[in-house]
């Protein structure tokens, strides 16, 4: 399918930042975002998703648990040895196998990295010239998958190759052949932006930022890929969350006017999809998916322009979404906030952040009813990790650690 002309959705060195419009129930769900006219450090959102329980925005009851009082004390810090990118740049992925031992994805860098010792050190397991490695997961300890963006978007991509597998915990990476791929689209300008796994055996890969719009499913540890082609409704896709191995939801951007940040479910291993959540924000792209629990989930809604900004939430699995309100960006509600990485680890704590590194990072302790400014963690911050309960991470320009004390992993 040939789509018109979009903003490029990612960082390249060699051209300056890319030039973002906005970013990644049924489709009448999503609420009103109410009055977001509240300071930016500090905002109180007027729309309660269904199954909130309380309001803990009135200050007197304290609703968090003691868990999430030990994240709230935490603080998030660089990693001085990981690897980074200046200039506004930003890096896609990271994926920790246990709490010391993780990779970290660099487009810019044409990278893997691997960190032995919780992020103290690190470094490039695999290099390949003309790849923009996107995304990184690991199925086990050994087996691992990263992504490439693709061909077609700059000619300083030009790796055709979409997906990387290594069995060794990284030692050595083969790409997948694209021939193999059973309905791997005759035109080979495709790409992966994310992975999703349900189990050691089914993994999902979707793509792309800036289109087309397809799902690479494999029901064997990755010996096998079917491709599923979302082109008629999507026109990127840039997240993916399952939560078996024939229902789950993929988000980016639906293929119409106007385009904005959506999401569609598919329940029938991919043979159908409906939507269940379509941005009210006009250019919008929904970008990164957070499931802190089974029922409670968040998507960013990357919006540069028009505002205000905006995050969606779901409360029953991602049947039905709400969209709600982040703090206006200084104050003025026709300014959009570009978010990327939002991540929850609990259905009550959680951040965002956006692209643009002059604008905050958030958190919420209360669901998303309330943001205020993190002054620990700068933008951008493209995805965040929750390894267990005492450590996470995030990766942007750099890479980030929190460190959470509590008793037990």
């Amino acid at each position: 399918m040939k789509l018109g002309p979009r903003p490029l959705h990612f960082w390249l060195p060699f051209f300056g930042p890319a030039l973002l419009a906005a970013c990644s129930s049924s489709s009448s769900a999503p609420a009103t975002t109410g009055d977001t006219g509240a300071q930016a450090d500090a905002v109180v959102a007027d729309t309660t998703p269904a199954g909130d329980d309380a309001d803990a925005s009135d200050g007197e009851i304290d609703l968090n648990t003691p868990y999430e009082h030990a994240v709230m004390a935490a603080k998030w810090t660089v990693l001085g040895a990981g690897p980074k990118v200046a200039g506004g740049a930003k890096q896609d992925d990271v994926f920790f196998t246990s709490a010391s031992v993780g990779y970290a994805a660099s487009g810019p860098k044409s990278a893997i990295f691997q960190t032995l010792d919780g992020g103290a050190t690190w470094k490039n397991v695999f290099s390949h010239a003309g790849t923009f490695f996107r995304a990184v997961h690991f199925l086990d300890d050994k087996h691992g998958f990263a992504g490439n963006l693709g061909t077609g978007l700059t000619s300083s991509i030009d790796d055709p190759t979409i997906i990387y597998e290594t069995l060794d915990a990284g030692a050595t990476w083969k790409g997948v052949d694209n021939t193999k791929i059973t309905g791997f689209p005759a035109d080979p300008a495709v790409g992966v932006c994310n992975f999703a796994a349900v189990d050691e055996k089914h993994v999902f890969a979707v793509g792309r930022a800036n289109g087309p719009a397809y799902v690479f499913a494999s029901s064997d540890a990755g010996a096998s890929w079917t491709t599923w082609d979302l082109t008629a409704q999507m026109g990127m896709l840039i997240d993916a969350h399952f939560t078996s191995p024939t229902e789950g939801i993929v988000a980016g951007q639906n293929n119409g006017t106007p385009a904005v940040c959506t999401i569609v479910h598919t329940a029938d291993g991919g043979k159908t999809w409906d939507k269940v959540f379509s941005s009210k924000t006009r250019n919008s792209l929904c970008w990164k998916l957070s499931f802190p629990s089974d029922k409670v989930g968040y998507v960013s809604v990357q919006d540069e322009a028009v505002g205000p900004p905006t995050f969606g939430k779901t409360t029953d699995g991602g049947k039905t979404w709400v969209e709600l309100p982040l703090p206006l960006v200084a104050d003025n509600p026709k300014k959009g906030y570009g978010a990327i990485g939002i991540g929850f680890v609990t259905d009550s704590v959680g951040w965002v952040a956006a692209e643009d590194a002059t604008l905050p990072a958030y958190r919420t302790i209360d669901g998303g009813l309330t943001w205020t400014v993190d002054d620990a963690l700068e933008a951008p911050i493209n995805r965040f990790r929750f390894v267990d309960k005492k450590t996470a991470y995030a990766i942007g320009a750099s890479v980030w650690k929190l460190t959470v004390d509590w008793p037990t992993p």
